[in-house]
């Protein structure tokens, strides 16, 4: 096994995991998410705010949408 494929991705991300995968700072993140520019929803556990990898990755793939077209894009699937 090599350090390559022993390397396991988190399913869940905190606001600073996030902001480093975005490459953001955590204020623009935070005024991002305020206006509805930030668009995936927070997974709430316990008190931690965790986002799912795999949202993120749709929604910047996706050439990150306001949160109203990303809500209306996931309903249609």
């Amino acid at each position: 096994m090599t350090a390559e494929t022993a390397k396991i991705e988190p399913a869940l991300l905190t606001i600073p995991q996030v902001c480093e995968y975005l490459n953001i700072k955590r204020a623009t993140f935070y005024k991002l998410n305020a206006s509805g520019a930030f668009a995936p929803l927070p997974v709430n556990l316990c008190r931690k705010v965790l986002y799912q990898r795999t949202e993120v990755e749709a929604w910047q793939a996706a050439k990150c949408p306001h949160r109203r077209q990303w809500l209306a894009m996931q309903y249609q699937r």
